[in-house]
Order: structure tokens, then C-alpha cells, then sequence
């Protein structure tokens, strides 16, 4: 027979492991299943949202980014609890041949406290710059982590497994969470 006090250390062990965001932020969740775990790879982006019930928007994706040809993009819509998400991403190359992707999920609510916390918790490391409405990460994946990235990283993350910026803004019309992606 378990002991209480076995119980009660397994039970605390269990919360701990499990993702701080898990519970915390609908809307962070509901990027990181879009966006954050499928590191902004177009396709995968696609089917992630169409298995998580994200449907076509008539929204047009934001996707205009200087010298980049934008090969595809998409726009949907979901509601995360009772807040209406707007989902837009693209996928695109540079002349030089650099690939590039963006994962975006926009809520016409601020929380920009919850979902700052909520990245945070997912990427595990704070952020490199840190304001009042506006968080940036800089990272590339590891087999096992999110590896933070300082300047001089920069060039050989694109060129490896690729330069992930995550952007957490906000302001009093809503919030805005932004997967970058740049891969030589």
C-alpha cells in the first residue's frame, strides 16, 4: 500500500513535470500546437491546423517581409475558450536561397502578461530582449531543448538546424505571439 506522504511527493512530482503552460494560456497552447511544436515548417504548420480544428479565414496571411519571394501562406480562425484566434503563416526564400518561415497567432484581447509567462514556461529560458509590451527569444532546437542564442550564434544556427526567433507583443487591442524561422 502507498503511503500518504508517497502520494503526495508523486502527485507534486507529476505537476512539476508536467508543461507550466499546459493550463496556463488556451492561447499559448494553442500556438505552440501550431506553431512552437512544429518550429514554423509550413507544411506541418497546415496539418497541425487542420487536425486541431482551425478553420479557413477570409483573412489574407500577413506576409510581406523584405527581400523574400513568398512561396505560400494561410489564414485561420479558432476560438480557445471564448477568445477568437486568428492563425496566419508562410513560407518563403530569399535570392541567396535562404529559407524562411512565419507562424503567427493573433487574439483581439491583451493578455500580454499571460502569454509572456506562458513562452517563457514552453521555451525555457527568458527572454534576450525584454520590454513592457514586447518579448523577444532568440533560439534554434536541440535533440533535447530550445537553445538560447546570443549574436554571434546567429549565423551557424541559420546554417545547422535554423535561427528560431519567437516574438510575445501586446497592447490594449490584443496580443500577438510570432514564430520566426530562418534556415541557410
Amino acid at each position: 500500500m502507498i503511503s500518504m506522504k508517497t502520494a503526495l511527493v508523486a502527485s507534486l512530482a507529476a505537476a512539476l513535470a508536467a508543461p507550466a503552460f499546459a493550463a496556463a494560456d488556451p492561447t499559448f497552447n494553442a500556438f505552440a500546437t501550431v506553431c512552437g511544436d512544429t518550429g514554423a515548417n509550413f507544411a506541418a504548420v497546415s496539418s497541425a491546423a487542420d487536425a486541431n480544428g482551425w478553420r479557413r479565414a477570409d483573412v489574407v496571411a500577413e506576409s510581406s517581409m523584405p527581400g523574400v519571394a513568398i512561396a505560400e501562406r494561410l489564414s485561420r480562425e479558432l476560438k480557445a475558450g471564448d477568445t477568437p484566434l486568428t492563425l496566419s503563416a508562410w513560407r518563403g526564400t530569399t535570392k541567396s536561397g535562404v529559407q524562411v518561415s512565419a507562424c503567427t497567432v493573433r487574439m483581439a484581447k491583451p493578455d500580454y502578461a499571460g502569454l509572456h509567462d506562458a513562452a517563457q514556461a514552453w521555451i525555457g529560458f527568458a527572454p534576450q530582449d525584454d520590454a513592457a509590451t514586447k518579448a523577444i527569444f532568440r533560439f534554434t532546437d536541440t535533440a533535447s531543448a530550445h537553445k538560447a542564442l546570443v549574436s554571434g550564434e546567429y549565423d551557424a544556427a541559420a546554417a545547422a538546424a535554423g535561427m528560431e526567433i519567437l516574438t510575445v507583443s501586446g497592447d490594449n487591442h490584443g496580443s500577438v505571439v510570432d514564430l520566426l524561422k530562418i534556415k541557410k
